[in-house]
């Protein structure tokens, strides 16, 4: 079994990342609970969700790996605000010592930049992200914004997309498996949607090394529970031996 670095923190592929969003703080810390209860292996804390970010270290510290995120609006979160107060909580996170930030390519470079240096100084992981709300594109479309993503500086990369059908998903599979000789960085890809549940569990068999599962309210579409996404890779892993 294949690990990979997360900051200081060394994980078993695949590892299931109980995503965690909530309107207040008293939600999300159930949700972070619930996850670890079902044996999440790390933990996304989705700042966007809340009304008011004010105080959301207190969610902090977890027992497991946590990965930092603040969705803007246009990469299907729910911060509207300010771009500088977005990259904010993700600094005030490399402050405080999270494992792992996950900073949008669509930020400004200036921004991206930035918290790129202070979590690299600080010996925490950043993952850049790229989410597709409307379709799959093409595997060649997709491989250049993998490059893209690495050729930015991140220490691992996430590829999201929608599949309409299941060619689209099959598209994405396509894609990871041939992708792995092209990058140099762990990477993350997977496709939203019912059509596209089925990549949430064949992700890991094409190199994935960390697939999302909700530990409460979904974070995105066609997302299966914490406990359900353990026992599928469990199951999936036990029989491809």
């Amino acid at each position: 079994m294949k690990t990979f670095k997360l900051g200081k923190h060394e994980l078993r592929t695949p590892a299931v990342c109980g995503a965690v969003i909530g309107q207040n703080i008293e939600t999300m810390r159930a949700s972070v609970a619930r996850a670890i209860n079902q044996s999440a292996d790390l933990i996304e804390l989705r700042i966007d969700g809340l009304h008011d970010s004010t105080g959301w270290e207190k969610l902090l510290p977890v027992k497991v790996p946590v990965i930092l995120t603040n969705r803007p609006e246009r990469e299907g979160g729910s911060f509207k605000g300010d771009e500088n107060k977005r990259v904010e909580v993700l600094l005030q996170g490399i402050a405080r010592g999270v494992s792992c930030i996950d900073i949008e390519f669509s930020t400004p470079e200036p921004l991206r930049e930035r918290v790129m240096s202070q979590a690299k100084k600080s010996g925490i992981a950043v993952l850049m992200s790229h989410h597709d709300f409307s379709l799959t594109p093409s595997i060649e479309v997709l491989t250049d914004m993998a490059k893209r993503l690495v050729g930015a500086g991140c220490d691992l990369a996430k590829i999201v997309t929608f599949a309409g059908d299941r060619k689209d998903a099959l598209r994405i599979l396509d894609f990871l498996a041939q992708v792995q000789d092209e990058v140099a960085v762990p990477l993350i890809a997977f496709a939203m949607g019912d059509a596209g549940r089925i990549t949430r569990i064949a992700a890991p068999v094409f190199g994935s090394p960390i697939v999302y599962a909700a530990a409460g309210e979904a974070t995105a579409p066609g997302q299966f529970d914490v406990a359900t996404m353990k026992r599928l890779l469990s199951e999936l892993i036990s029989k491809g031996r």
